[in-house]
């Protein structure tokens, strides 16, 4: 198996492919799913908590011990992230949002008292954040919807094809009266029986 060849799809996420995950081809798109992003984005978002703590923090001793805290959550959700736990998503979600509230009040309330630095590391979190809150939210919708690993189709919009149940009993009643009033009254298309002329009759 080859190490490291992943698909990247235009409509969602991707999964490894190969003799151990049973799939065959480059690649396996899995539709409606963001979970990759959603896990790129937190690993960001960690590495931007570890590295630029002594840069946004008000009390670097006292807060570091709460930003190594969040990183590892974040770093364990990256990780458990996948297209069939749904509880994972909503966590990501969840999660995703209080980083996101945390750190944009954190910038505002320290706006024109931090250092401009601190200001920008904040947002940058906050941002990041808010990005994995909305592919997370965006694949646990997909979930919900049973969208997940479905391609849309034009037909699924369209009026034409109705697949609501009582077009089914509509159907199948229309039937059964057409057969009914055929045996009762007969088809008026039907040619009347012939009858043998006399000639015929002479003939046979």
């Amino acid at each position: 198996m080859a190490i490291g060849n992943v698909g990247r799809g235009q409509h969602g996420g991707h999964v490894p492919y190969g003799d151990r995950y049973g799939y065959n081809g480059a690649g396996e798109t899995v539709s409606h799913y963001y979970g990759d992003l959603v896990r790129e984005f937190f690993l960001g978002a960690a590495a931007v908590m570890l590295f630029a703590a002594p840069f946004y923090g008000d009390e670097v001793r006292a807060e570091f011990p709460f930003e190594v805290a969040g990183a590892l959550i974040v770093v364990c959700l990256a990780a458990l992230t996948n297209p069939w736990k749904k509880s994972i998503l909503t966590a990501d979600a969840i999660v995703a949002g209080v980083g996101m509230v945390v750190y944009q009040a954190w910038a505002l309330n320290g706006y024109g008292i931090a250092s401009y630095t601190a200001f920008v590391f904040r947002e940058a979190v906050s941002i990041i954040f808010m990005f994995a809150f909305y592919f997370s939210v965006k694949t646990v919708r997909a979930m919900l919807l049973h969208q997940i690993g479905k391609r849309a189709s034009p037909e699924e919009f369209s009026g034409a094809s109705s697949e609501h149940p009582m077009d089914f009993v509509d159907d199948t009643a229309s039937q059964i009266k057409r057969v009914l009033e055929g045996a009762i009254i007969g088809d008026d298309d039907d040619p009347p029986p012939h009858k043998p002329t006399f000639n015929e009759k002479a003939g046979d």
